[in-house]
């Protein structure tokens, strides 16, 4: 099981009114949830228990978002972040 599958999950798209798509997305991390609503294809957040449910912009392809989002997450969540007291060392010894 890798990191994405232990930290949230997501639905697949499905149309909530005419031309309107969204997805569950299911995570106890308010990050995450923060993350995925500055992304430009998500067009609203609303708040769920353990989750959210992400509105896909309109003028994005349900299917094509929905695998952005899942990339950029996965891709935040593998990344390392360094506190800053780290990254001065990094300089210092540069």
């Amino acid at each position: 099981m890798d990191q994405s599958e232990q930290r949230f999950a997501m639905t697949e798209p499905v149309e909530i009114a005419y031309n309107r798509y969204a997805f569950r997305f299911s995570t106890p991390e308010t990050d995450l949830i923060n993350f995925v609503g500055t992304l430009a294809c998500v067009a609203g957040i609303t708040p769920l228990e353990n989750g959210a449910l992400v509105e896909i912009d309109n003028e994005f392809d349900p299917d094509e978002a929905w695998h952005w989002v899942r990339t950029e997450l996965e891709e935040e969540i593998n990344a390392i972040h360094l506190d800053d007291i780290w990254y001065s060392a990094i300089q210092w010894i540069l």
